[in-house]
C-alpha cells in the first residue's frame, strides 16, 4: 500500500466507519508482522524523517522508546478514563475530578433514565471519542448507541502502536457536562501542562474548537506567551494569541506536580470551571507535529530514559492480542 493511499484512507477513516475498518485491518496486519514498523511509519508521516530507535533524542522518539522498552502498566491504568479516577484520588487530588454518573461495560447496559438532562458520554480506552448531550430529550438514543458500539469494536492505539492504550479493556462512562456559568455557550479551553517526573515545564493551551479544528498557544509557568518559539507557525492549528491566565492556574500546577511524579514524561490536562480546576486526563503519548523541531528536542532532553528499567519488548507485546 503506497504512502499516499494510506494517508487518504487515514483521513477518510476519521469520518467513515467502513474506511476506518479497512485502515484498522491493514494496521492489524502490520502490527502482527512488526509493531515498531507502525510507529516508525506514523512518525515519518508526521515528522518527515526516520524515527531513531537506537539513539532517541526528541520528545516523540523518547515516548516511543518508552512504549516499546519499559513497563507501561501504570500508563494503561492512567490512560483509562475510569480507572484513572482512583489514581487521582490516591495522589490526593480527588477534589478536582469531574462528577461521574455511571460506568458500563456494554452499550446495552447504559441506563439513560438515570442520567441528568445534560451530560457527556465517552469510551474509557481512547482520546476524543466523546458525545456531548446538552438536552437528553432531543437525543437520538439509537444513533448514540450505534456510535458507541462502533468505537467499542476498534482497538484504540493500534494505528500508531500506542501499546498502553491497546491493553485497556474498553468501557463507557458518563460524566457531568462542564460549562462556565459566566459563558455557558462558549467552548471550553484546555490547559495541558507538560511535566517531567513531577516537574511542570510549559502549558499547551487549546481553544476555538470547531469539530476537528482547533487553535494552539503555549505559555511558560509565569504565563509568558512563548508560542512563536515553540509552535510551528505554518501549522493550521497555530494560534499564538494571548489567552488569559486561568484563575485556578496555581492549583493546576500544584496538582500536575503530584500527578506526574514518577513518570519520565506525561501531559496533565485540565479545565478551569467557574475558577476551579477540573481534571481532564493524563496523556502519555500525545499527538504531535505542532511543536518546532527545536522544542521537541528541548523537551526530549528533559526525559531521562537512562533512569528507567528496560524490559524485553517481547514481554510487552505478549500481553497484547489482536483478534480484529
Amino acid at each position: 500500500m503506497t504512502m499516499n493511499l494510506k494517508n487518504r484512507i487515514r483521513e477518510r477513516a476519521k469520518k467513515s466507519y467502513i474506511a476506518r475498518k479497512l485502515f484498522n485491518w491493514y494496521c492489524a496486519k502490520c502490527f502482527k508482522r512488526n509493531p515498531q514498523e507502525l510507529a516508525s511509519k506514523d512518525y515519518k508521516r508526521v515528522m518527515g524523517r526516520d524515527l531513531d530507535w537506537e539513539n532517541p533524542r526528541n520528545l516523540i522518539e523518547k515516548i516511543y522508546w518508552l512504549i516499546f522498552n519499559t513497563d507501561t502498566t501504570l500508563w494503561s491504568v492512567c490512560a483509562d478514563k475510569y480507572h484513572v479516577r482512583e489514581f487521582v484520588k490516591e495522589r490526593g487530588c480527588g477534589n478536582i475530578l469531574n462528577r461521574l454518573y455511571g460506568c458500563w461495560e456494554r452499550v446495552e447496559d447504559i441506563d439513560y433514565d438515570s442520567l441528568p438532562d445534560s451530560f457527556v458520554i465517552k469510551t474509557t480506552n481512547s482520546s476524543g471519542q466523546i458525545i456531548i448531550v446538552k438536552d437528553k430529550t432531543r437525543m437520538n438514543v439509537g444513533e448514540v448507541n450505534k456510535k458507541l458500539n462502533q468505537w467499542m469494536k476498534f482497538i484504540y492505539g493500534l494505528t500508531s502502536a500506542q501499546l498502553h492504550y491497546m491493553k485497556i479493556k474498553p468501557a463507557i462512562i458518563a460524566e457531568e457536562l462542564l460549562e462556565n456559568k459566566a459563558e455557558p455557550t462558549k467552548m471550553l479551553v484546555d490547559y495541558k501542562i507538560w511535566c517531567f517526573d513531577g516537574v511542570p515545564e510549559s502549558v499547551l493551551v487549546v481553544y476555538d474548537r470547531k469539530g476537528e479544528d482547533y487553535k494552539l498557544s503555549v505559555f511558560d509557568l509565569e504565563w509568558n506567551n512563548i508560542s512563536e518559539r515553540t509552535l510551528r507557525t505554518d501549522s493550521p492549528h497555530y494560534g499564538g494569541v494571548d489567552i488569559p491566565r486561568p484563575a485556578s492556574f496555581d492549583e493546576m500546577v500544584s496538582a500536575s506536580k503530584r500527578l506526574s511524579f514518577g513518570f519520565p514524561e506525561v501531559r496533565v490536562d485540565f479545565y478551569d470551571i467557574n475558577e476551579k480546576p477540573v481534571f481532564g486526563e493524563l496523556t502519555f503519548s500525545t499527538g504531535y507535529g505542532y511543536f518546532t523541531d527545536e522544542y521537541y528536542s528541548y523537551l526530549g532532553d528533559k526525559v531521562d530514559i537512562q533512569s528507567v528499567k528496560r524490559i524485553d519488548t517481547k514481554d510487552i507485546l505478549s500481553s497484547i492480542k489482536i483478534n480484529k
